[in-house]
């Protein structure tokens, strides 16, 4: 999954977000959250993933990519200054949501670290932010192929989410297959507004693959 903060440019604008920026010094100034939904399926058709996420015997729609401190302009932070990740301190429940050890490490040490939180409490937050977005019922686990437009899906996620304001929910799509969905929460993990657009083409086409 990481493949795709490193996006090459054209990915970049069509995401909307900017590269971030390693800081140093301690826990990096942000203005917001972005809680990352990156939709499994996809993940596992385009990568060479061994973990349970695309291997394992459950078949995952949704899952956490991660929980990025954002900025509401400029550089997000990443790769801050703090500890190595250690196993022992990730809930045990979390594999439920966020499927694979590596990728559990990989974010704590490009996100996690510029919180301002110990690993426990940032995955902690993790689990309280995923518990309190409501997944559509329509995309929550298809068996089969979904062809929707990414402005209807973002619809879909902002009626069953109504505390979220219309522009904290945005789509990440390589043009033609959905990678991720994204939604924007204060500190305090209430619904704020997004800096960027994500993917609003009304007359678009993409496709959901179907869970795995």
């Amino acid at each position: 999954m990481s493949r795709w903060l490193v996006a090459i440019p054209v990915a970049a604008i069509l995401s909307g977000l900017l590269p971030g920026a390693p800081q140093k010094g301690g826990p990096a100034r942000f203005d917001y959250y972005l809680l990352s939904l990156s939709w499994s399926p996809e993940h596992c058709a385009t990568t060479t993933d061994s973990s349970t996420q695309c291997t394992g015997p459950k078949h995952f729609g949704f899952v956490v990519h991660g929980l990025w401190p954002n900025a509401s302009s400029g550089p997000n932070p990443m790769n801050c200054d703090g500890p190595a990740y250690n196993p022992k301190l990730t809930p045990k429940d979390l594999m439920e949501i966020m499927p694979s050890q590596s990728l559990m490490r990989h974010e704590w040490s490009t996100h996690g670290t510029c919180s301002g939180l110990g690993q426990a409490e940032y995955f902690q937050l993790i689990e309280k932010a995923w518990s309190l977005v409501v997944i559509p019922p329509d995309v929550k686990n298809p068996d089969h192929q979904v062809s929707i437009s990414p402005l209807d899906l973002k619809k879909h996620f902002a009626a069953s989410n109504p505390s979220l304001p219309a522009d904290g929910i945005t789509i990440d799509d390589n043009g033609s297959y959905l990678r991720e969905v994204r939604v924007c929460l204060t500190k305090d993990l209430r619904g704020t507004h997004c800096s960027s657009r994500g993917d609003v083409r009304p007359n678009a086409t993409i496709t959901l693959r179907p869970a795995r």
